[in-house]
């Protein structure tokens, strides 16, 4: 990794003023102008408030925060667990960032290790369609099984096949040329490390909040009381689709525009690649949700 990369920014907080105001002033900002992030964490509460509870809730923000944090941390001053890159720190400046990670990108993985979660125990759990209500059948033993946590990182993974590609031409959308690797991966510049970095940090999140689901359910003596959802099953695919659609739109709508500078043909087939990667597993979404063996009382 290149020096710039290495080089850690002064202070944690890499704003000319580190009062409370100024600090405020940024995490407003970053929630106003990143709505995507702002939007897709108010669909992150609900769908985790609908199927685990606030309590959980929080405490998966808490702990998904600090471990992606600290691999973040790791991998912009020593190169681990996302590989070698760097921020752009004047194109953060009016970010909130915090030990020189911003603050919205550390937060994302909150909404995208617990959707990915939520989503593989679609694909694990038996499913209960009537009467206009479409529930999944999912217990505390299937949530902490290891073939529900091993999807569910991977589902992690597949997000960020199409995030990352994007987001490293930021400088063509709205996101802004917010980072690079010096050392571009083969995968439209995305390393292989970055992927595997990924795949170990919603590993890790998932089980930090298994330990914590067994902790609070032996505590409660069963399961959480929940608030009832006549689709509450639906939620977490259409919202892990809506999160790569977001994406993948991004992705054709810059492969699709005439700017300086882009390599057209290199992002359309960016674009088409990262469709056929999500299109087989939404396809056998459906098909889990449509197959009548899935179906219980």
């Amino acid at each position: 990794m290149g020096e710039s990369a290495r080089a850690a920014p002064p202070s944690p907080f890499p704003q000319s003023d580190t009062g409370i105001i100024p600090l405020i002033e940024s995490l407003l900002w970053s929630f106003v102008h990143r709505p995507y992030v702002t939007l897709f964490m108010v669909f992150f509460a609900i769908l985790s408030w609908l199927e685990q509870g606030w309590t959980r809730t929080l405490l998966w923000v808490l702990s998904s925060y600090l471990i992606a944090l600290t691999a973040e941390w790791g991998s912009i001053n020593h190169g681990i667990l996302f590989g070698d890159y760097t921020y752009h720190y004047d194109a953060l400046g009016h970010d909130l960032v915090i030990f020189g990670v911003p603050f919205f990108d550390t937060l994302s993985f909150s909404f995208l290790s617990y959707v990915s979660f939520s989503f593989a125990q679609f694909f694990m759990s038996p499913l209960s369609v009537h009467h206009g209500s479409f529930q999944r059948i999912a217990s505390s033993s299937l949530r902490q099984s290891w073939p529900t946590i091993l999807l569910g990182s991977f589902l992690m993974v597949v997000i960020d096949w199409v995030v990352d590609p994007i987001a490293n031409l930021g400088e063509f959308w709205f996101l802004g040329k917010i980072y690079h690797y010096p050392n571009p991966g083969v995968h439209f510049g995305v390393t292989f490390a970055n992927y595997c970095g990924w795949f170990v940090v919603a590993l890790l999140t998932i089980l930090v909040n298994r330990s914590i689901d067994r902790a609070l359910l032996a505590r409660e003596g069963g399961e959480p009381q929940l608030h009832p959802f006549r689709y509450k099953g639906l939620f977490a695919p259409l919202f892990w689709a809506g999160i790569v659609g977001f994406q993948l739109g991004v992705t054709w709508w810059v492969a699709l525009s005439d700017q300086p500078g882009l390599d057209r043909e290199r992002t359309l087939l960016q674009a088409v690649t990262g469709s056929y990667l999500v299109a087989p597993i939404l396809v056998l979404a459906v098909i889990q949700w449509l197959k009548p063996c899935n179906r219980v009382a």
